[in-house]
């Protein structure tokens, strides 16, 4: 596989930054003024929703002359018999394009929610998540993406956890993994610095870019205050025994 650096010298050059930079920008931003319509019982459209529209207002200030959009629908046309069907449709949670350069930037953000619990960490990895990226229809030909964990307890105890399964052989053989020098994370991001680590993943030769693999970088927004897992369960524990006695 070749061209690595030379794309992510391109890649680092463009729009793609810029970008990322905005779009962690707006999501602070938007904690801070909107706690009441924008924090962790909020469902996961609503949020990406008005994160979009919030960085299509500011796009001019932030320096960008591509688009966002989000909830975007894609999907394919098959012919046959007379008909006319949509196959492998998608709807990507945001995305921000522009072909101010070349190649085209396609950049996608897939956000989903985590926390401690293993059933998120397994959507967060799975298909409706990070497998997307890999064996999926997202960001097809496109060297890099951005897999968004919406934190809804506190970091350390969503972000260890993941990290550590990642690390694992289980996931280097699942997420077909390039790993260095024996580590699948690549911390601190290569590519952005908000961003927490990079993945890197062999895509088919039909999705992926000429160099066939696509790094992920991993991306965790919260928000004020979140609860540690640990002191929900005393939390729990303690309303147990007072039921108890």
């Amino acid at each position: 596989m070749t061209g690595r650096s030379g794309w992510q010298k391109a890649f680092q050059a463009g729009h793609a930054p810029l970008a990322v930079d905005a779009l962690h920008r707006a999501w602070h931003h938007l904690v801070a003024v909107a706690p009441k319509d924008f924090n962790a019982a909020c469902k996961e459209p609503a949020l990406t929703e008005r994160l979009c529209l919030y960085l299509m207002h500011t796009r001019a200030s932030d320096r960008l002359t591509g688009l966002w959009s989000y909830e975007n629908s894609q999907g394919e046309l098959v012919f046959q018999d007379g008909k006319v069907t949509v196959a492998k449709r998608k709807r990507t949670d945001i995305r921000y394009y522009t072909n101010h350069e070349q190649p085209e930037l396609d950049l996608i953000f897939e956000f989903k929610k985590l926390s401690h619990q293993k059933a998120q960490r397994d959507k967060y990895l799975g298909n409706e998540g990070l497998g997307r990226f890999i064996t999926g229809e997202y960001s097809i030909g496109q060297p890099a993406a951005l897999m968004v964990g919406i934190l809804t307890t506190h970091e350390d105890d969503c972000v260890p956890p993941l990290m550590r399964w990642i690390n694992s052989p289980d996931a280097r053989t699942l997420l077909y993994m390039e790993s260095s020098e024996g580590r699948a994370i690549r911390k601190p991001s290569n590519l952005f610095p908000v961003a927490h680590f990079d993945t890197e993943h062999v895509r088919p030769v039909k999705k992926g870019p000429a160099h066939g693999t696509i790094v992920v970088s991993h991306l965790f927004l919260g928000f004020p205050s979140l609860p540690r897992a640990a002191t929900r369960r005393k939390r729990r524990a303690n309303l147990q025994d007072a039921l108890d006695g």
